[in-house]
């Protein structure tokens, strides 16, 4: 059963490097950790009988961090909505951050949802499908400056109960090439966070709704109107 990879174009930028270059303009794919006919998965379950609606925010939170770190992952959120966007935006900086394979996998193991196993698979697939689609090798390391990094900006929240939420966010990416070139975009992840062995872990990443018609450049009037609220960086982290 194959993953799903949904597309989204990253928009031209410049960066001045001793000259001023034009970026390129490529099609990556948007990590997608939800496997084809996956609905009826634990993720995307309806919430248990035990489970109670939580309150949602309403404006800027402040990122919590989590209590203790497991092989580099922060780990230990408060069951609070608070607690889950804390989670969903730091796991997802993690693993939409690295071109490691690897790497990727080893994220997934701390922070995915045990109750399904592909995950972790999954995502490492979607790693070596991102590097080709930048017309980069698919195997092996990668020289400096060659990076992908992406930070989540902004936050909504659906579905909020108590074991299971459903945190969209508002991300900007960066894509560094070879030559020191420079394309940026932004993209909207549907983040599934559900309760499970005592913290928040990540259940799936897109599939459902589509949700980029909320696309819109963070921290801006614009994304205001379409509901996105601030995120604000925690301070300090695990140790």
């Amino acid at each position: 059963m194959r993953d799903l990879i949904v597309s989204k174009r990253i928009f031209p930028a410049v960066l001045a490097v001793g000259a001023v270059l034009v970026a390129l303009l490529v099609v990556v794919p948007m990590l997608t950790l939800h496997r084809a006919g996956a609905n009826a998965a634990p993720a995307q379950a309806s919430p248990s009988p035990s489970a109670s609606p939580m309150p949602v925010p309403s404006g800027a939170v402040t990122m919590v961090a989590g209590a203790r770190s497991v092989d580099g992952v922060e780990v230990g959120y408060p069951r609070t909505v608070v607690g889950a966007v804390s989670a969903a935006a730091d796991y997802l900086d993690a693993v939409a951050s690295t071109l490691d394979p690897d790497y990727a996998a080893s994220v997934m193991r701390v922070a995915g949802d045990p109750a399904n196993a592909q995950l972790t698979a999954d995502l490492a697939h979607s790693t070596v499908a991102l590097r080709a689609d930048l017309d980069l090798p698919t195997t092996g390391p990668l020289a400096p400056p060659v990076s992908f990094q992406t930070i989540a900006e902004m936050y909504q929240v659906r579905d909020a109960t108590t074991d299971n939420i459903l945190v969209l966010l508002l991300t900007d990416s960066t894509f560094v090439n070879a030559r020191g070139g420079m394309a940026q975009t932004t993209g909207v992840f549907p983040v599934r966070m559900r309760w499970a062995v005592g913290d928040w872990k990540l259940a799936a990443v897109g599939g459902g709704t589509d949700y980029s018609g909320l696309d819109a450049t963070p921290d801006t009037s614009a994304a205001a109107a379409q509901g996105w609220l601030t995120l604000v960086a925690a301070q300090g982290g695990a140790s």
